[in-house]
């Protein structure tokens, strides 16, 4: 199989799974702001890379109606990136989606980008390759669509490490808010999109020092042609199988037990309570009624256990919860639950016969690797140093 056929039978492959993938999704009722975007994520991708399939059999020349199609149908890979970060807003949103704040900043780029992008319809198939003399009226033109389209691969590219730097910040801000609401975050922890983000940005690097070294001469383009296409259907097949795989079966994060109750928008711990009617005596009687719920109801042990099932048990908002957790005692929520589990399992592990295993799952720990994990961190040792 030469690598030119390896790369059609990949993107055939692609095509499926995108088009699938995006069938599925559109057929969700739920939490249609989180799929939305991934439903169109999928069929822009199915829709240009099955059009330049169609035009790669039909209109090798290149100089056919189909092949004009083709370019305007491969600029939706160009929002891509964009529907991609609107997904993981949503999906780390907590309650509804809102709206993206200046949406024509991220229009603009891909407007920009898709029109320099369609400049190459104008550019006639013989004069891709042509040598053309300095004085030839056409050199101006193909100067110019030259310059566009380096314009677009740039911004085309500026575009993604944009996106994988905001996406990394949305996933951090996501990890701390895990913390303040619930107890075990290892199913919610989105480790998934950490790998694509991170393979993203690899992949970026790759293809600028591609291009660097064509430039330079170090590889020859038309030698390496067949081999890059044929390595990029592969990897754009391997990040729509994983997106596919993990995106159809992933569900929102922060999902909120009472939709009635509306949380301060996440800022940092002075300004988010600055404004708040929580005065010390009050802080001082919810602190005892939290280590009542710990210390007295065991309230710890419950395995799924959230900052709004602890504010129901003691009868206070979630807001005043946290702002008693974050300013008066210190710590986070995972941080208050966890101490309490690794305590009662350190009385465990040294008073009783029972198995490390079942100890991390009556303190309420949902798996030995949370368990272990929390351990080595609260005590600096794992549960097997104390039964040595």
């Amino acid at each position: 199989m030469t690598f030119e056929s390896a790369a059609t039978f990949l993107n055939i492959v692609l095509v499926g799974i995108c088009l699938f993938s995006a069938h599925l999704l559109m057929l969700r009722r739920r939490d249609p702001g989180v799929y939305l975007p991934l439903a169109l994520l999928f069929l822009f991708q199915g829709i240009a890379t099955g059009v330049a399939l169609f035009a790669d059999v039909v209109d090798r020349s290149g100089d056919g109606w189909v092949s004009r199609v083709n370019l305007m149908t491969g600029a939706l890979e160009i929002a891509i990136p964009f529907l991609f970060w609107v997904y993981v807003r949503a999906l780390t949103t907590e309650g509804e989606t809102e709206r993206i704040p200046k949406l024509w900043k991220h229009i603009l780029p891909i407007v920009v980008v898709t029109l320099c992008f369609w400049s190459l319809m104008f550019l006639p198939v013989e004069l891709a390759d042509a040598e053309l003399a300095d004085d030839d009226p056409r050199l101006v033109r193909v100067a110019f669509i030259l310059m566009a389209v380096l314009v677009a691969d740039v911004v085309f590219k500026g575009m993604v490490v944009t996106y994988v730097y905001l996406i990394i910040r949305r996933l951090m801000a996501y990890q701390t808010r895990l913390k303040d609401v619930f107890a075990s975050t290892e199913n919610r922890e989105l480790t998934w999109l950490w790998a694509i983000v991170v393979s993203a940005g690899f992949y970026v690097c790759v293809n600028i020092a591609l291009t660097v070294l064509i430039a330079w001469g170090v590889f020859s383009e038309d030698a390496t042609a067949d081999k890059v296409a044929a390595l990029h259907s592969l990897a754009v097949l391997a990040l729509f199988w994983v997106i596919g795989v993990w995106g159809l079966r992933q569900r929102p994060g922060l999902v909120r037990r009472f939709e009635s109750e509306v949380d301060q928008p996440e800022l940092p711990p002075a300004q988010k309570y600055e404004k708040s009617a929580l005065d010390a005596e009050r802080a001082n009687r919810i602190a005892r009624k939290i280590e009542a719920a710990m210390s007295q109801d065991l309230l710890y042990r419950e395995p799924d256990l959230s900052l709004w099932d602890l504010a129901k048990h003691i009868g206070v908002t979630s807001h005043y919860v946290s702002q008693t957790l974050n300013t008066h005692l210190g710590k986070s929520f995972f941080e208050l639950v966890n101490g309490w589990r690794i305590k009662d399992a350190l009385t465990q592990l040294k008073t009783t016969d029972a198995t490390i295993l079942v100890i991390a799952y009556d303190v309420g720990f949902n798996s030995r690797s949370a368990f272990y994990k929390a351990f080595k961190r609260e005590t600096g040792k794992t549960p097997s140093d104390l039964r040595d």
